[in-house]
């Protein structure tokens, strides 16, 4: 079945009816709105905030709506249907919906490398103290559950030595690492320094290229409006630069801090891990061919089916780019 076949049903129901909108100046009162699908606040978010706050989005005359979705395929259905113009994906569905004719293309990368840390229940020490246990990365399948199962095979653990559990969210698989639930987890920042400070362990840290979060358009929208598509994306290159440069790291971890509700010091091991560790934030907000090949070689490796070459130009316009 055709992508467009799915999104027959109503898709506005995946997202939540109240909105946040930007708050605007009166030199942007006569910017254009752009309408972004995103799931709820954490570091997959942090340029957008950074955007937001410095004014980036405003010096382009373009005012952000943010529509909180319920989950990933709600938040792609949306973009897919034009009931949003963008949104913060997943890469792994992103490849999918396309390969599935969805209208939509990625024009940057938000993360071009996993932030997702691999944190074990109090007790655990390696990954493969996880044999015979529960664990969860989001979904039971594909995407983050894949990369979490191919992380446990590096480790001796097969992916019928555990039982995935269905967890949507890191601030519930803290909970649930902690009431004995699941035994270990994929944790995005911040929350990963939460359970580090809760006497959870990381296990291990995915350094290849990954592309976890990139910025996608709805492209009859962007073939229509191609300066505010150029302006929301150049807005996130922007503050991709900007988060890399020294002067601006205590700005950043407060705009983390501030956007995610956490304290300061957790924000502040978000840095040190996202920007100085794993250098996971796209450079220059660029894709890396690395990053989506990546995604297609372990699920085919999980699935036991021989992986494709992909045609990186096939899901990836990096046209609306700042040269």
């Amino acid at each position: 079945m055709k992508f467009s076949q799915k999104l027959k049903s109503s898709v506005v129901t995946g997202l939540l009816i109240s909105s946040a909108v930007v708050a605007l100046s009166t030199s942007v009162a006569k910017a254009e709105t752009v309408r972004v699908a995103m799931l709820a606040p954490s570091a997959l978010l942090w340029l957008h905030a950074i955007a937001e706050e410095e004014g980036f989005y405003d010096k382009r005359d373009i005012q952000i709506e943010e529509l909180r979705a319920q989950n990933s395929p709600a938040l792609l259905q949306a973009v897919s249907s034009r009931s949003v113009e963008a949104g913060i994906s997943l890469g792994d569905l992103v490849i999918r919906a396309i390969d599935q004719g969805a209208p939509i293309a990625i024009t940057g990368a938000v993360l071009d490398k996993t932030i997702l840390r691999f944190v074990g229940a109090p007790g655990i020490e390696t990954p493969a103290d996880l044999a015979g246990k529960k664990v969860t990365a989001g979904a039971v399948k594909g995407g983050t559950a894949n990369l979490l199962l191919h992380q446990l095979q590096g480790h001796g653990v097969a992916p019928d030595q555990v039982q995935m559990i269905a967890i949507p969210n890191s601030r519930d698989r803290i909970v649930a690492l902690g009431n004995g639930q699941v035994d270990g987890a994929l944790l995005i920042a911040p929350f990963d320094a939460v359970a580090q400070e809760q006497g959870m362990k990381v296990l291990e840290d995915y350094a290849e290229p990954y592309l976890q979060t990139p910025l996608i358009v709805n492209k009859d929208w962007a073939a229509e409006n191609p300066e505010a598509a150029e302006g929301l994306t150049q807005a996130m290159q922007e503050a991709a630069v900007w988060i890399y440069d020294p002067e601006n790291k205590d700005a950043a971890i407060s705009i983390l801090a501030n956007y995610t509700k956490a304290e300061p010091e957790i924000a502040a091991a978000s840095y040190a891990f996202i920007v100085e560790q794993q250098q996971a934030i796209g450079k220059n907000f660029e894709v890396p061919a690395a990053s989506l090949q990546n995604i297609v070689d372990i699920n085919a490796s999980l699935e036991g089916t021989e992986p494709v070459t992909l045609d990186i130009s096939k899901y990836y316009d990096p046209s609306m780019l700042a040269k």
